[in-house]
This record gives structure tokens, sequence and C-alpha cells, in this order.
């Protein structure tokens, strides 16, 4: 039960930080898809870079436990050809949809309901589908780690200081 609070606690704090953020507002998702506000790409690459590094050092502490799943890569494309799909047309990541509902707007909410028929039909399809999608083009629990034979954590410092590197010094809006 104090795993689910703790999560519902989170969740909270990461939909006020988009909230905050703008992460929601028509404006900037059409200046960041056009590539002329960038304030949304800096959320995410900070929260990227903070929470890569941050859940590497609660690994090494024994706070988590990360649990790698196997890359299927038709699974995975088409899942990100469905997600991609899904932002551009309905202005709405999964969090950012939520966090829009909360706000009372009526396409977040089409969007949240969108998702949520989406996931339950293919809970439908799915034991049709799971051998073309699982079984070809399955690499198993790879991980940058075990083909460089580096350590995660080292690889987790590089990837947050680049990542905030670029977010802080690199990336500008066009209106600056």
């Amino acid at each position: 039960m104090t795993t689910l609070v703790i999560g519902f606690l989170i969740g909270c704090a990461f939909g006020a930080i988009l909230y905050l953020g703008g992460a929601t507002s028509y404006r900037r998702i059409l200046g960041t898809l056009r590539l002329k506000d960038m304030w949304i790409i800096k959320l995410m690459g900070t929260a990227i870079g903070v929470g890569t590094l941050g859940i590497y050092l609660l690994d090494l502490g024994g706070l988590a436990n990360m649990s790698i799943k196997p890359a299927y890569i038709w699974g995975v494309a088409l899942g990100g050809i469905v997600f991609g799909i899904g932002w551009a047309v309905s202005g709405f990541c999964p969090g950012t949809c939520v966090v829009g509902v909360s706000e009372g707007k009526k396409d977040a909410l089409a969007t949240l309901l969108g998702g949520l028929v989406g996931a339950f039909l293919f809970s439908l399809v799915f034991p049709f589908i799971e051998a073309s999608l699982f079984e070809t083009a399955n690499f198993g629990q790879i991980t940058l780690e075990s083909v460089l034979g580096v350590s995660g954590i080292y690889l987790a410092m590089g990837l947050s200081a680049g990542l905030l590197g670029i977010v802080f010094f690199v990336l500008k809006d066009k209106y600056e």
C-alpha cells in the first residue's frame, strides 16, 4: 500500500511539473512540433537527464529494481508509430492528456478515452499478433551496458551530462 501511495504522489508531482511547464498548452505543443518553441523539449530533456542518473543511483543504493524488458523490434516500432500518430493528431501524449483532463480540457478527455479504448482493443487482438510481434526480431534483454561492456552508472552519467548540456547550452527558442 505504501508503494502505491508513493507512486501516486510521484505521479501528482510529475503532473504538476507538466502543468507548470506548459506541456498541455496547445501553443507550446504546436511550437515544439514546429521546432520554434524548445521549452517542452527542454523540460523532457531535463526530466530524462535527471531521471536517468537518479534511477541508476537508486538502483545502486538498493532502493530501485530495474527490470530490463526484451527488445522486440516490431512491437517497439509499431508502438512508436501509434504513439507518434496519436500525439500528432491529438496534441497530447499519455501523461499530458491526464494533466489536460485535470484542467478540464475536452480534447484531452477525448484523447484519454481514445487511449483506453485503444488499449482495450489491443488486449483483444494481442493473442493473435503476439507471435509476429514478439517472436520475430527479438533481441532479448539487450542494453548498452551489455553491448559496450561499460557499467550502467557511467553511461547514465554521460547521457545525463550530455542531455543537460544540450538543454541548458545548445537549445534556443526561435523567439529568443
